[in-house]
């Protein structure tokens, strides 16, 4: 019965952390596109503002400003950088909400005996916690009651 309930855990164990990790990294793809759409709207407003902005009525000053401004707006660079710290902000953010369950996963692959049942046990109570609460609305109040 040993190796039973062993194989258990750590599939339970495992089961955890896969679903956290894929919370993670839907949550890093979601927060990459908003901090990249966030950083290249910073630079259009910075970039449209130095253009329209002269320190002197000069023909050639403006036409400059026009081809600085059209290399700057089509900079690949900040679009990329948006999109890889809104990555890591969104999964590492995500991992840090889900300790509870990161810890009870890996008590249940790490652990023997006694203690790693009681992680998998843990995986399992709240996932059920985590079932009531978010797909049945157990204990949240609606927006509308507020």
């Amino acid at each position: 019965m040993g190796i039973v309930s062993n194989i258990v855990c750590k599939t339970v164990g495992i089961a955890g952390l896969a679903a956290v990790t894929y919370d993670a990294y839907g949550m890093a793809q979601h927060h990459s596109s908003a901090v990249a759409a966030d950083m290249t709207a910073d630079v259009f407003e910075k970039v449209v503002a130095a253009e329209r902005s002269n320190s002197s009525a000069s023909y050639t000053a403006g036409a400059m400003q026009k081809k600085v401004a059209d290399l700057r707006m089509k900079n690949p660079i900040v679009p990329v950088y948006g999109k890889v710290k809104g990555f890591v902000e969104g999964f590492i953010s995500t991992l840090g909400d889900n300790v509870i369950p990161i810890i009870f996963s890996s008590i249940a692959l790490g652990a023997k005996g006694k203690i790693q049942k009681a992680g998998a046990w843990g995986v399992g109570i709240f996932g059920l916690y985590q079932v009531a609460k978010e797909g049945f609305g157990l204990g949240k109040t609606a927006p509308i009651d507020e």
